[in-house]
C-alpha cells in the first residue's frame, strides 16, 4: 500500500466484512475511511462519519482509546473489550476492538475492526444477575455435572445439607447428599433427557446424620450438566401432619363418650399432634363456681408438682373464660427478672364449658401455632357440647330403664305381697303364719331365703333366735338352711334391724380363695324389717337374694308393710285365742297414776270409759269420776306434768264425766299387744287394770309391756275365766235372763260382726256406736254372756 493503491482483494474484504472497519489517523483525530457496516453500527452516513474523529465516537472513554492506540503502536496490534461507541442517536454500543498498524496512503495508520458486543455484554450481565439471584435465593440451587456431583451451589443449597460454606459442598456426589443414591441414575437423569425436567420429593442426609424432606426439580443444562433446585419442606410436612392429625382427632373427639374422654383426647392431641408438651383443660364447675383442671399433660402435671405454687396461669385462664377471647402472654428470652418456667402461654375459651391452655417452655408460640390451637379449641367445644348432650340422653335412658325395672320389680313384689297376705289370712296360728310367709317369699323370683327371728334382751348375736325359715341353699355358700340363718351375717342383719327399729339392707361378699377375683355370684344382698303392730315388736323378718330389684327403695317399703302385716296377724292370733280359748285368764294389775292420787284425795272412784283422740304422744280419753266439783278435779290434775289437759264433758249430781289428755301410753296398748281390756279404774289411791289373756300367755311379758309405760306395776290377781261352751246347743229361752240394755248391746255387737272372725268391728267401735265406754260394753256383754251360759247350764241340769 506504499504507492497509495489499494488491491482489489483488500477492497472487497474492507467493504464486505461483517464487522465495522475504520482506518484512523489517531494523531490527527480523524477517520480516514469506513465501510458500510461501520455506518450501520454508528448510525451515520459515510460523509458524516468521515467528518468525525475518534474523540467523537468515544467521548466518555477517550482516555481508554488513547491508551489502547499507544499499545497498538508499540506492539503492532491489539484487542480491547473496554470500549464503547456513541451512535448518532445517542446510544452507547459496547464493542470489541481489534486493531493493527497498516500503511495507508503512504503513512502509518490504525486499522480498527469493531464488533458489536451488545449481545455478549447483555448475556454477561444476565449471567451476573442470575448468579446474584442464585446466591441470594432462599431455595437451594446447584449445578451438577453429568455424574451428579456438585459443580456449583448457592448458600441455601449448602445450608440444606448442613454446610456453612458453599465450597464445602463442592464436589459432593448425589449418593453422599441424598438418602436414595440410585435415584439420579435410575430416575432423574432418564426423565430429564426424555422430557427436559424431573420433579419429586427427596430425603436430604445432613452432615450431622439428620434427614430432611426436600422438594427438588432437576433440569438439563449445557455441556451435559444439570441444574438442581431443592427446598426444605420439613415445615410444610409438619404442618400437613398437624392438619391430618387434627382431622383424625376431630373425628375421635366427636365420638367421645363423656367430658373425661374429651379432655383426654384433647390433651393428647395438643401434645402429640400440635407438638406442645405443656397443656391443660379446665372446665367450669358451677357448684364450686370456678375453673377446675380436668385433663393435664404429663409435663404440665410435673410442672405443677415441681414449681412451687405454680398454677398454670389460672388467672389468665379466668380472664379468657370471662371475656370469651384468647389471652396470650410471652416473656423475653433475656428477662432476668422472671422465674417463670414457661416462655409463652395461650388460653383459648371453650364457650361456657371452660378454657384450653397451652404453654411454650423455651420458644414463643407462633401465629400459626395460635391459629391451630384456636381451630382445635373450636372442635373441642363442639365435642363437649355433643358429650354433654349424650350424657343427658344416657342419663335419661338410664333413669327410664331404672324406673322401668323398678316398676317391673314393684309389680312382681305387689303380686308377692298379695300372695303373702292371703296366706296370712288363711293361716290358723302364729306359727303357721310365720311358716307361710317364709315359704311364699322364698318361692318368689325375688328372694332365695326368708326367715323370722326374735331378739332377746341380751347383747350380742347370741340373743338372736330363729322362729321360722325357708332357704334355697344353692344360692348361698352354706350347705344347709340352719347354717345360713344362724350364720354371723344373718344374725348380725337381724340384730341391726332390731336395734335400729327400721328397715336395714346389707350386702354379703365372700372373699375369694387363693387370691383370685371374686365372682359376682359370690355376692348376695339381704334386708330385714321389724315385725311390729303399733308399739308392739314381735321380732324381725329378713330376706336374702341375689337380684337387686328385690331390695329397691320401693321394695323396702313393701317389706316394712309385710312386717306390719305379720305383726297384725300375730296380734289377731292372740285376740282370737283370747276369745276362743277354753281356759282364758284374767290378770289384774295395780300401778300408780294421777287418777289414783285423785281418788285418794277426794275419796272418789275413777272409771275409764274409752279413748277419744290420739295426737302424737298425747292421748285423750273419757273418765267417769264420782266427784261433783270439776274445778277441784281440774286444779288437782293441773299439778301433774303428764296431764296435758282436762275438760268437762258431763256432770250429773256427784258424778262428772271428764276428758283427760295425758302424755304416755293409752289403755289401748293392750289391744295392740293382743290382750283384751276388761276394766280400768282408780279407787282408794290405787289404779287397777284388768285384762283377759290366753292361758298360755307369759305373765312376765304382760307385766313388762305395762311396765314400759306405767310406774310401779304389780300383778295382784290371776283368775281363770268361766269355760266357754262354744259347741253346746243354746236353749230356746236362753235370753230370758237378759235385761233390755244387755239384749241391745248383745244384738248390736252381733250385727256389727263383733263375734265374726276376723271381727267386723272392734269393741271400741261397737261401744262408740252405742255411745258408751268400751269397758261398759264389756260389762254388758259379759253379763249377757253370763246370763246365756247360766240359762244353758241350768237347762241342762234340769
Amino acid at each position: 500500500m506504499d504507492d497509495g493503491s489499494t488491491p482489489i482483494v483488500f477492497e472487497r474484504l474492507f467493504e464486505h466484512t461483517p464487522d465495522a472497519v475504520l482506518i484512523l489517523d489517531a494523531a490527527a483525530n480523524q477517520i480516514l475511511r469506513c465501510n458500510d457496516r461501520a455506518c450501520e453500527l454508528l448510525g451515520y452516513d459515510r460523509d458524516r462519519l468521515l467528518s468525525l474523529g475518534p474523540a467523537d465516537i468515544h467521548p466518555h472513554d477517550y482516555d481508554v482509546f488513547e491508551a489502547f492506540v499507544e499499545r497498538v503502536h508499540d506492539r503492532g496490534s491489539g484487542f480491547t473489550a473496554e470500549l464503547s461507541c456513541h451512535t448518532q442517536d445517542g446510544e452507547i454500543v459496547p464493542v470489541d476492538v481489534t486493531a493493527t498498524t497498516v500503511r495507508y496512503a503512504g503513512h502509518d495508520r490504525i486499522l480498527a475492526i469493531l464488533r458489536d458486543a451488545s449481545t455478549r455484554t447483555e448475556r454477561e450481565r444476565e449471567l451476573r444477575r442470575r448468579s446474584a439471584a442464585m446466591a441470594a435465593a432462599d431455595d437451594g440451587i446447584a449445578v451438577l455435572d453429568s455424574d451428579g456431583s456438585v459443580v456449583y451451589a448457592n448458600a441455601a443449597y449448602a445450608t440444606l445439607f448442613g454446610y456453612d460454606d458453599t465450597d464445602a459442598i463442592a464436589g459432593a456426589t448425589w449418593d453422599e447428599l441424598y438418602a436414595t443414591p440410585d435415584r439420579f441414575e435410575l430416575d432423574c437423569r432418564p426423565t430429564v433427557i426424555e422430557s427436559g425436567e424431573w420433579r419429586g420429593e427427596l430425603t436430604a442426609s445432613r452432615e450431622n446424620g439428620a434427614d430432611v424432606p426436600v422438594q427438588a426439580s432437576v433440569t438439563g443444562f449445557e455441556d451435559d450438566e444439570f441444574v438442581c433446585v431443592a427446598r426444605d419442606v420439613s415445615a410444610e410436612r409438619r404442618q400437613e401432619r398437624r392438619l391430618t392429625g387434627l382431622a383424625e382427632s376431630s373425628r375421635e373427639l366427636l365420638g367421645a363418650a363423656d367430658r373425661e374422654d374429651v379432655g383426654r383426647i384433647a390433651i393428647r392431641t395438643v401434645v402429640d399432634v400440635l407438638g406442645h408438651e405443656i397443656a391443660c383443660l379446665r372446665l367450669y364447675d358451677a357448684d364450686a363456681n370456678e375453673l377446675v383442671r380436668r385433663a393435664t399433660s404429663d409435663a404440665a402435671a410435673e410442672l405443677v408438682r415441681s414449681a412451687v405454687a405454680y398454677d398454670l396461669k389460672s388467672s389468665n385462664a379466668g380472664t379468657a373464660y370471662r371475656s370469651g377471647e384468647t389471652v396470650r402472654n410471652e416473656s423475653a428470652a433475656d428477662d432476668a427478672y422472671t422465674d417463670d418456667p414457661c416462655r409463652a402461654e395461650v388460653h383459648v375459651p371453650l364457650g361456657e364449658f371452660g378454657v384450653l391452655s397451652v404453654f411454650g417452655r423455651e420458644e414463643p408460640l407462633t401465629e400459626v401455632d395460635v391459629q391451630l390451637i384456636e381451630l382445635f379449641a373450636g372442635v373441642v367445644r363442639s365435642a363437649l357440647t355433643r358429650a354433654e348432650r349424650d350424657e343427658r340422653l344416657r342419663s335419661r335412658r338410664t333413669e327410664l330403664e331404672r324406673r322401668r325395672e323398678e316398676l317391673a320389680a314393684a309389680d312382681r313384689f305387689n303380686t308377692l305381697v298379695t300372695a303373702v297376705i292371703r296366706s296370712v289370712l288363711r293361716a290358723t296360728s302364729s306359727g303357721e303364719v310365720k311358716r307361710s310367709v317364709c315359704e311364699e317369699l322364698t318361692e318368689s323370683s325375688l328372694y332365695e331365703a326368708a326367715w323370722i327371728a326374735s331378739v332377746g334382751p341380751e347383747d350380742g348375736l347370741e340373743a338372736v333366735t330363729i322362729d321360722s325359715s325357708s332357704v334355697a341353699t344353692e344360692s348361698f355358700a352354706e350347705d344347709d338352711e340352719t347354717s345360713f340363718v344362724t350364720s354371723p351375717f344373718a344374725r348380725r342383719l337381724v340384730r341391726n334391724a332390731h336395734d335400729a327399729d327400721s328397715a336395714v339392707v346389707q350386702r354379703r361378699r365372700f372373699e375369694p380363695e387363693g387370691g383370685s377375683e371374686a365372682d359376682a355370684a359370690d355376692e348376695s344382698i339381704a334386708a330385714a324389717v321389724p315385725v311390729a303392730c303399733g308399739r308392739q315388736r314381735f321380732g324381725v323378718l329378713a330376706v336374702a337374694g341375689t337380684e337387686e330389684s328385690g331390695f329397691a327403695e320401693t321394695t323396702q317399703s313393701g317389706l316394712e308393710l309385710l312386717g306390719e302385716t305379720l305383726g297384725f296377724a300375730i296380734i289377731a292370733d292372740r285376740r282370737r285365742n283370747t276369745l276362743i280359748e277354753s281356759d282364758a285368764v284374767e290378770l289384774e294389775f295395780s300401778f300408780t297414776s294421777p287418777l289414783g292420787d285423785l281418788s285418794a284425795a277426794f275419796d272418789c272412784r275413777c272409771d275409764h270409759l274409752g279413748g277419744v283422740t290420739d295426737a302424737g304422744d298425747a292421748h285423750a280419753y273419757k273418765t267417769q269420776i264420782t266427784h261433783g266439783e270439776f274445778g277441784d278435779i281440774n286444779a288437782f290434775l293441773d299439778d301433774y306434768p303428764a296431764v296435758r289437759g282436762c275438760e268437762l264433758v258431763d256432770c250429773r249430781g256427784e258424778t262428772c264425766v271428764v276428758e283427760i289428755t295425758v302424755a304416755g301410753a293409752p289403755p289401748g296398748l293392750l289391744a295392740e299387744a293382743g290382750f283384751s281390756l276388761v276394766s280400768l279404774y282408780a279407787s282408794d289411791g290405787d289404779t287397777r287394770l284388768i285384762a283377759e289373756v290366753p292361758s298360755d300367755e307369759d305373765v312376765t311379758h304382760v307385766l313388762d309391756t305395762l311396765g314400759e309405760f306405767w310406774d310401779d306395776v304389780e300383778l295382784v290377781a290371776k283368775r281363770q275365766t268361766p269355760t266357754r261352751g262354744a259347741d253346746l246347743a243354746l236353749p230356746a229361752d236362753g235370753a230370758r235372763g237378759l235385761t233390755d240394755r244387755q239384749r241391745t248391746v248383745l244384738e248390736t255387737a252381733y250385727e256389727k260382726g263383733y263375734y265374726d272372725w276376723p271381727r267386723g268391728h272392734t269393741a271400741e267401735e261397737v261401744a262408740e256406736s252405742l255411745d258408751i265406754a268400751s269397758s261398759t260394753l264389756h260389762q254388758h256383754l259379759r253379763a249377757a254372756e253370763h246370763a246365756l251360759v247360766s240359762s244353758f247350764v241350768d237347762d241342762k241340769r234340769e
